[in-house]
């Protein structure tokens, strides 16, 4: 069962990764790459919360 918190992180990851395919398309690959390092940030946080043993 996911979380909320873990939900919010998959949703922005998921969010950021549309939004980064779309700039990428209008403004090319360099221009977006911070939108796609974000997508990974949010993905590794949700594998990083996910991982916690719970209490």
């Amino acid at each position: 069962m996911m979380t909320l918190k873990q939900t919010i992180y998959m949703a922005l990851a998921v969010v950021c990764l549309v939004i980064g395919v779309h700039q990428s398309i209008v403004a090319g690959l360099i221009g977006s790459y911070w939108i796609f390092m974000l997508s990974v940030i949010f993905l590794m946080l949700f594998r990083m919360d996910k991982a916690k043993p719970k209490q």
